[in-house]
């Protein structure tokens, strides 16, 4: 049983407005500032904030704007790891794999996996055998089912998509998806929810000092045009592809090498998957996904130099994964059957080898005085990343604080809208919806999978104007009461937010959902006190996104 300070039915506090968040950090002395609001940042708030320190976070962008919502979105241990003698780093995967199935199972759920074997596969049957047994062996008691061999006749009933010329056989295993944004987005509102401010649109522009001692982030506010400074008795920076741009302005050398990864997003009848199928493409990795009616499918893996918030995809990406994929599937696809797509960097420590073969393990640096920098990891480990390094700032910098903090209490702390017995929950809460709400049955099954125990107060608006019943546009499962949801208690700022973030809408809807982001655009408007010139700004500035995200099929 999990325990913690948000078990369900207890009353949760609303998010504090941002011009409330705002008011406090120019007013406050913090334990601890973040500079970063990915999964890493906002699971080191977490952290530091049920410990009982004052914890300040400023984002440039919106919460999970960078790698934290363009990642593979899924929950492993990183079965190809192995390959490279990583076994610490799949262990601890594993491991935190299991965790976040507990302590969040309506964002973290488990998945079937199927690898096919070829002929002229990378690995045979025994390898990989020998692979999965000890992935099986390193999860432990937190493990979710042991893998098992499939004939070539039972992988092609299974999955009759694949190229069945010089098949072999296959396996499959287990383990476990998520969406990535909303997963970061929990994190963030757990921590704020425990007491710390986690302010999205606000960049570190500079580090406050106090002679050789960093005592705070200059910041700018880039939803009010304002700056300001927050000071604290410790940074911590979590910037994750921008680390080194932090680093340079210090005079410290680069210690990152990011790589970039694509995914493509086709209608499921494209590419017909019944499980997530895990399929080599030369040295490199690839996944097929289920998601609903898409499939996606990625990813490369490619060093990349430039600017962080540049990467897009482009044609030569596009034509790598579509080759990948046609290599292993009969289905032919081209590029006129993508109908969204994604970029993001990986922030890996520097090291050597191909981009596939470096370490996705993570480190822990200080200096100068006051200043704590974590780097590299990965989505699944970030619990963990931070329980690490804000055990290491309270051993070194304890003294400082305003509290003594406790433990880390994150292993066993649900994260909101969680409950242990989520199945059960879930199937009487979809009936509830139904019957109560008159829901249909695709948006009661996203809204509990959404927001879980949670759901009941997304819809509190909808208690007041029952229009906020209707789906955002025609055939949506996403309802306009989450717009207002999204803009009054998750700190959406933009119509972006809601639409790649709050929502995947912009990933996975034909051209971007325009109607629905229309739709979307007008109920945040009423909550945010955007005027007409504003909404129309907003719906172009959207629009103008999902062009950029669709160039390549300009090239």
């Amino acid at each position: 049983m999990i325990g913690g300070d948000e078990e369900p039915g207890q009353a949760l506090p609303a998010v504090a407005t941002r011009a409330a968040m705002l008011e406090r950090l120019e007013r406050e002395t913090f334990d601890l500032a973040i500079i970063g609001g990915g999964i890493t940042g906002a699971g080191v708030a977490r952290d530091a904030a049920l410990r009982g320190l004052s914890v300040a976070l400023v984002e440039q962008g919106d919460f999970a704007s960078g790698t934290s919502s363009r990642s593979s979105r899924l929950i492993h241990g990183g079965l190809r790891y192995l390959r490279y003698g990583h076994l610490g780093l799949v262990r601890e995967g594993l491991h935190e794999r299991g965790l976040l199935l507990r302590l969040a199972p309506h964002l973290v759920r488990p998945l079937a996996f199927v690898m096919p074997v070829w002929e002229d596969s990378r690995d045979g049957p025994l390898l990989l055998r020998l692979g999965l047994t000890g992935y099986d062996v390193l999860a432990g008691t937190l493990g979710i089912g042991r893998h098992r061999g499939l004939s070539r006749e039972r992988l092609l009933e299974a999955e009759p998509s694949l190229r069945s010329e010089g098949l072999k056989a296959g396996f499959r295993y287990f383990d476990a998806t998520t969406d990535d944004a909303r997963l970061t987005l929990s994190v963030a509102l757990s921590a704020a929810r425990a007491g710390a401010v986690a302010l999205n649109y606000a960049k570190a522009v500079g580090l406050e000092r106090t002679g050789e001692r960093v005592t705070g982030i200059n910041f700018r506010d880039a939803a009010g045009d304002a700056e300001g400074t927050v000071r604290a008795r410790v940074v911590v920076s979590a910037a994750g592809p921008w680390t080194d741009q932090l680093r340079e302005t210090l005079g410290q050398r680069a210690i990152l090498r990011p790589t970039k990864g694509v995914h493509l997003v086709v209608r499921r009848e494209r590419l017909p998957v019944n499980a997530a199928v895990a399929f080599y493409y030369g040295e490199r990795l690839l996944f097929a996904v289920p998601h609903d009616e898409h499939t996606y499918i990625g990813t490369t893996d490619t060093d990349w130099q430039g600017d962080p918030g540049s990467v897009e995809t482009e044609s030569e990406d596009v034509e790598y994964v579509l080759e990948a994929t046609n290599a292993s599937f009969s289905t032919g696809l081209e590029v006129g059957d993508i109908v969204g797509a994604w970029a993001g960097l990986r922030p890996l420590l520097a090291d050597e080898g191909t981009p596939s073969e470096v370490s996705r393990d993570y480190d822990i640096l200080d200096g100068p005085p006051g200043l704590y920098t974590i780097c590299g990891g990965k989505l699944t480990s970030f619990r963990s990343m931070a329980e690490q390094i804000v055990s290491q700032v309270v051993e070194r910098e304890g003294e400082r604080f305003s509290v003594r903090p406790r433990r880390s209490r994150t292993a066993r702390a649900p994260l909101p809208g969680a409950t242990a017995d989520f199945k059960n929950y879930r199937r009487s809460a979809v009936a509830a919806l139904g019957g109560g709400w008159g829901l249909t049955e695709a948006a009661a099954n996203r809204l509990v999978d959404t927001y879980g125990t949670e759901h009941v107060r997304a819809l509190a608006p909808a208690a007041r104007n029952p229009e906020l019943l209707e789906p955002l546009a025609e055939g949506s499962p996403v309802l306009a009461v989450e717009a207002v949801n999204a803009a009054e208690q998750e700190m959406a700022v933009t119509l972006e937010d809601f639409m790649r973030r709050r929502t995947d809408l912009m990933l996975f809807g034909e051209g971007g959902s325009p109607a629905a982001a229309s739709a979307a655009a007008r109920h945040m408007a009423k909550a945010l006190g955007w005027d007409g010139e504003e909404t129309e700004r907003q719906i172009g500035s959207y629009l103008e996104a999902v062009s950029r995200m669709m160039a390549f099929r300009r090239g």
